[in-house]
């Protein structure tokens, strides 16, 4: 089967064309002229979503594309799919049942308010999403936090009101820490310890470090990858398909 993209809404096909391969062109630049940059484990990832993009295109030729410019792009389908890889991480990082997914140990520590009683951790730079937060004073650990505009939020300035040992509560948002913009986790609360028992956390990381310590992801990963190669190509019902695989990827876990 031969594809050409389709176009966009409200775009003229040679419009399409012309920021498609601009896009490639960019795309091989960061490559080093593609030559030979993407690692193997990155490779190995996009052969396996192509294979998943045949089970879903009718004719199971796979993708061609017809570029027009020169230098012609040999396989612009593999640029395609390198360029999505990290998003698409990201989204199963986001998305995935947090049980199934390999939490990093950070080494943090707590900060006390001037209510002596709660406090915050400053959270890693590269944080995504908590998979267990701990004080050494709690009963139990939390790993869904709320955020500001949880109702419960208001309720924890309350002592009466707001978590305690028994049923802590953790708020992920912003707070200026020594004048820059950090991520924390607000705890509330505890009895006097401010110390962190345990967090672990989910990385945003590249597509083959993520597999490295997720190989039970990898079906997932690469339906992910499928899918949004599929919105991008104007395919929306395969996508919707592709995207249909990643959430019955997870239930097989």
């Amino acid at each position: 089967m031969r594809l050409f993209l389709n176009p966009l809404s409200g775009m003229s096909l040679s419009t399409e064309r012309v920021q498609f391969e601009a896009a490639l062109a960019a795309i091989l630049a960061t490559m080093g002229g593609g030559t030979g940059l993407i690692t193997p484990t990155r490779q190995a990832l996009i052969d396996y979503t192509k294979a998943k993009l045949d089970e879903v295109v009718p004719g199971g030729e796979g993708f061609t594309f017809a570029l027009s410019a020169e230098p012609n792009i040999s396989n612009p389908l593999d640029l395609l799919i390198n360029a999505h890889a990290d998003e698409s991480t990201k989204d199963v990082c986001l998305s995935a049942p947090i049980s199934v997914l390999f939490p990093t140990l950070a080494v943090a520590a707590g900060v006390a308010n001037t209510d002596a009683k709660t406090g915050y951790v400053v959270l890693p730079d590269n944080f995504l999403r908590l998979s267990s937060f701990k004080m050494t004073d709690w009963l139990t650990d939390i790993d869904s936090p709320i955020t500001p505009k949880d109702p419960k939020y208001k309720k924890q300035s309350n002592p009466y009101l707001r978590g305690g040992i028994s049923k802590p509560v953790a708020v992920l948002t912003w707070k200026s820490v020594a004048t820059v913009m950090k991520r924390v986790l607000e705890y509330y609360s505890v009895d006097a310890a401010h110390t962190v028992e345990k967090l672990l956390y989910i990385p945003e990381t590249t597509a083959e470090d993520f597999i490295a310590v997720n190989p039970n992801l990898m079906d997932s990963l690469a339906w992910m990858i499928a899918s949004k190669v599929l919105q991008i190509t104007g395919m929306t019902d395969a996508a919707k398909l592709a995207q249909e695989r990643v959430t019955q990827s997870y239930n097989n876990l």
